[in-house]
């Protein structure tokens, strides 16, 4: 992370981080997708590096939230202004507004930021 930290002075850096619960994420994506995701997403992630472990859905969802405290901790080392977006129970349009307005907040623009249509 010293590199990128590096590189990107003297801008301002704002990360938004869309966190989700693993396990909740991933039944949601076989609900959506159907049974053959869960397979192939299975086989996809544990034959990716470091992925040993993964074997089956609950194994995939504990390194995906391994992965997740790892970036975290990454990101606390930087001087960026991070912002985490839990999108838990908050579908697209409400996790659009949460952020739009905290990004509001933190980069001090006004309340009301016009949207596109």
């Amino acid at each position: 992370m010293d590199e990128p930290t590096r590189a990107e002075k003297p801008a301002q850096v704002t990360v938004v981080y869309v966190h989700d619960d693993p396990d909740t994420a991933l039944r949601r994506a076989v609900d959506r997708e159907g049974a053959a995701w869960e397979d192939w997403y299975v086989a996809r992630l544990a034959g990716s590096p470091g992925t040993r472990a993964v074997h089956d859905l609950a194994s995939a969802a504990a390194h995906l939230r391994s992965e997740a405290e790892l970036t975290r901790r990454l990101l606390a080392r930087t001087p960026w202004q991070l912002l985490t977006v839990d999108v838990g129970d908050r579908d697209a349009q409400k996790a659009f507004a949460h952020t739009r307005r905290h990004l509001a907040e933190t980069l001090g623009l006004p309340d009301r930021i016009p949207t596109q249509r």
